[in-house]
């Protein structure tokens, strides 16, 4: 899903409304967007039940309501994580945050992540010949008016002040609603409460005594990549495991695979990474309390399983995994 285009990151108020701020910088993007020819995208870190249609009326084509389970609540590690992920499926050109208590936390996390430059406090954009976007803000102390370009890295991000752009409607005739399930956040909970709650967690665990355990399978490409995914098992309180064909690559030992030719478990939460689901392995591990699978091949069985599913690749998830556990929120 790859999509040219100007997003808007939206500002939810705690009572399922909309800051003024996000109707403010629709407005500024629509007008970049009849320069460009580009689609105007906004994205919510809301519940997806939230309503989103209003966000039409003020020039937004597309709305990718990255899913939040508590609509308002701001949870930094949970909406970086959204919002950089689907920046990096979507590719717009540019992307513009409100310059809120909210939007000034959230835009840097999401531009280092991402390795993006930004501007701050915007409070004016133009399209230069090149097509690039012109970041037009004060400085010095407000005694000249710097206009800043991003030549190097895209997308161009910068954050704009409130109540420096109009709010106008313009009423978007095909307005489209696009539900992202945000599952880091959810599977986190679920780690932290089974950890809280367990007594067999931890690496000391043999793999059909664990709590939590993380399999791996042919997708996962390489020995050293199997040592992260160990690292990373006995970061959340898991164990190890593999599938058949890792065994066979002599990567790790026959006591750790899972399946019909191997052992069956019954986990609390089972991870199955870069493994596809056969008949097999699925007779091993498919009784387990909560599955999460990660699979580049989004029509694979192992997924028709799964509780939670991440179409990505083995190594892409284990970045982004690490990164969330690690910096979760408290």
């Amino acid at each position: 899903m790859k999509n040219s285009g100007i997003a808007v990151v939206c500002s939810v108020e705690t009572d399922g409304s909309f800051k003024n701020v996000t109707f403010e910088l629709l407005g500024a993007a629509r007008d970049l967007a009849e320069k460009t020819g580009e689609s105007v995208i906004a994205l919510v870190c809301a519940d997806e039940n939230f309503n989103v249609s209003v966000l039409g009326d003020f020039g937004a084509d597309q709305v990718f309501v990255l899913s939040h389970r508590n609509a308002g609540v701001f949870e930094l590690e949970a909406d970086v994580l959204a919002v950089s992920s689907i920046i990096s499926e979507i590719s717009p050109s540019t992307v513009l945050f409100p310059a809120t208590d909210y939007g000034r936390v959230l835009a840097p996390e999401v531009a280092a992540r991402l390795h993006c430059g930004i501007t701050a406090d915007c409070t004016d954009f133009d399209i230069d010949a090149e097509g690039r976007l012109v970041q037009i803000r004060p400085a010095l102390g407000g005694n000249i008016t710097a206009h800043i370009i991003s030549p190097s890295t895209l997308p161009q991000m910068a954050t704009a002040r409130p109540s420096v752009f109009k709010k106008r409607e313009y009423k978007t005739e095909n307005f489209e609603k696009i539900i992202v399930k945000n599952d880091f956040a959810l599977l986190a909970e679920k780690v932290l409460k089974l950890n809280e709650n367990s007594i067999i967690t931890g690496s000391n665990a043999k793999i059909e005594d664990a709590s939590i355990v993380i399999s791996v399978g042919s997708g996962v490409s390489s020995r050293e990549l199997v040592q992260r995914f160990s690292d990373f098992a006995k970061s959340i309180g898991g164990v190890l495991a593999c599938s058949r064909k890792i065994v066979e690559k002599g990567w790790l030992e026959q006591s750790l695979q899972v399946g019909q030719s191997g052992k069956t478990i019954t986990p609390e939460i089972y991870f199955a990474v870069g493994i596809s689901g056969a008949v097999q392995h699925l007779a091993g591990m498919k009784s387990s309390g909560f599955i999460v699978s990660v699979n580049i091949d989004k029509s694979a069985e192992i997924f028709n399983y799964s509780d939670i599913g991440f179409v990505m690749d083995a190594e892409e998830w284990l970045n982004s995994a690490e990164k969330f556990f690690t910096r979760r929120p408290e």
